[in-house]
Order: structure tokens, then sequence, then C-alpha cells
């Protein structure tokens, strides 16, 4: 199970590394923090081999993690510049993803993997189900839509004359009323 998760992490870091350069789009919890801590071990790890190292390492972490922090404030629906107030953007940073698409993009797929997880056995039973209908099917449920839509329309109509009835009647006990005062 460990292993899952190691490559889990490892595809997180790379789509990071792959995606920081492109600020106007969205990073989930997952690949943002993947990424931080993968560069905060390579940082200290560097730390301990060459202090040259460990400054480039330092210097790429300060350029990923900005791109990777608008992108995550983007991913909970707020502007990237939220970046700049300290406490607000740590926030933001443990925020869930907005789970619905904004105009910084589509909600991240493993923002999404809860809700999947969720939803796959039932789609796989609707996919099943979509496979066995045939097209005898088919039609008899399209006719039988004509049929009700029909009849809605019939029902309206009878509602229509019956409202039509209605006033007809009203009218009628307004003039004999009229009729009985004139008298």
């Amino acid at each position: 199970m460990c292993g899952f998760y190691r490559i889990k992490i490892m595809e997180y870091v790379k789509q990071g590394l792959s995606n920081w350069t492109d600020p106007s789009g969205r990073s989930s919890r997952a690949e943002y923090w993947s990424t931080f801590l993968a560069f905060l071990l390579l940082a200290f790890i560097s730390l301990f081999i060459s202090e040259t190292l460990y400054s480039l390492v330092v210097i790429a972490d300060l350029f990923i993690g900005i791109g990777l922090g608008i992108r995550r404030m983007h991913d909970v629906g707020v502007s990237g510049w939220f970046i700049l107030i300290p406490f607000v953007n740590f926030v933001y940073a443990f925020s869930k993803s907005e789970q619905k698409e904004n105009k910084w993009g589509p909600v991240p797929n493993e923002s999404l993997r809860d809700k999947a997880s969720v939803s796959d056995d039932t789609d796989n039973i609707e996919v099943a189900e979509l496979e066995n209908v045939n097209d005898e099917e088919i039609e008899a449920l399209e006719k039988r839509l004509v049929e009700l839509q029909n009849l809605k329309k019939a029902q309206d109509a009878a509602e229509l004359e019956k409202n039509s009835r209605k006033e007809e009647i009203l009218n009628q006990i307004a003039d004999l009323k009229k009729e009985l005062d004139e008298q």
C-alpha cells in the first residue's frame, strides 16, 4: 500500500513541475503539497551536499512555489494575488478545491477523486443498462413520450376550457345580480 501512495505522490510532483509555468490554471491540494514536500526534502538533502546546490534548489523552489501558489489560489476560487497575504494564503492552501469549474479552469481530477469513487459504481450500472437497451425499446419509449405529451396538451386544453366555463358562469352570475339590483 505504501508503494501506491509513493507512486501517487510522484505523479502529483510531476504534474506540479509541469504546470507551475502556467499561472492561469488550477492546482489541487495534492499537487501543491506533494511538490512542496518534495522540494523541502530536496533542499534538506542538498544542504548536506553543497551550499551552491542548496541555493539553486531554494531559488527553483521559490519560483515553482509562486507559480503553484497562484494556481492553488485559483483552485479555491480566489485571485492569485492572495498569495501575497501571508496568513490568508496559508489558509487557502489547505482549503478544499472549488467543486465546480471556475474562470481559471475545470476542477482538477484528483479533487474529484472522492466524488468519483462514490459514483463509479452507479456509472457502471447505467452503462450496463444502456448496453442492454435495444431499438424496439427506444421506439416504444419514444412512442410513449409522444402519447404523454399529447395527453398533457389535452389536459391543458381541458383546464383552459374549464377556466373559460367558470369565467362564463361568473359573468352570468354578475349579470343576474345586476338584473336583480335593477328591479
